[in-house]
């Protein structure tokens, strides 16, 4: 793998997949629940310098789901409880649906589309941080855009935890 640029050094899948079992064990050990989130996301293409490229989907005042763009801060960490992964074959969707809890979703392999019910849209690749937060209210939905399989690693945040997003400033 190529380094992207002299600060960051890339972090491989199975870097990735050793930091997410120490985060496993931690977290099953009932010891240690903090997980640098930013190790965890470090796929290619997620370094930017200044921090994880990511989306934060929350419930806003008229019941539908928002979107903000920004950044993971690199150097805070978040309380969690525990950390699970996921799959789902190339070409799907999944149709109008609140997430189940608040957690943050980090993209493995796989682009996708997500739509709010105002319209609002971005696209997830490799490498990106979602952070879901619209755990009530109407929902989003989502479609995979390319021919990879979506593959995810869910790291669920402690009830009344401090994120690490960073809201893009909006000029």
């Amino acid at each position: 793998m190529k380094q992207e640029s002299s600060v960051c050094e890339p972090v491989g899948r199975r870097d990735l997949l050793r930091a997410a079992a120490v985060g496993i064990a931690a977290t099953t050990a009932g010891v240690g629940t903090l997980v640098d989130v930013g190790i965890a996301a470090a796929t290619s293409g997620g370094w930017t310098g200044a921090g994880i490229r990511a989306f934060k989907l929350y419930t806003g005042p008229d019941n539908a789901s928002h979107v903000l763009e920004g950044t993971i801060d690199l150097k805070d960490r978040a309380d969690v409880i525990a950390i699970h992964f996921k799959e789902t074959p190339a070409h799907s969707s999944y149709d109008w649906h609140p997430d189940p809890e608040p957690q943050y979703v980090i993209t493995l392999s796989g682009t996708l589309e997500f739509s709010t019910r105002d319209g609002e849209t971005f696209t997830l690749r490799p490498g990106d941080v979602l952070l879901a937060e619209d755990n009530i209210g109407t929902g989003h939905k989502w479609r995979l855009i390319d021919d990879q399989p979506w593959r995810r690693a869910y790291v669920v945040l402690k009830p009344g935890a401090k994120d690490s997003f960073m809201a893009k400033s909006v000029s």
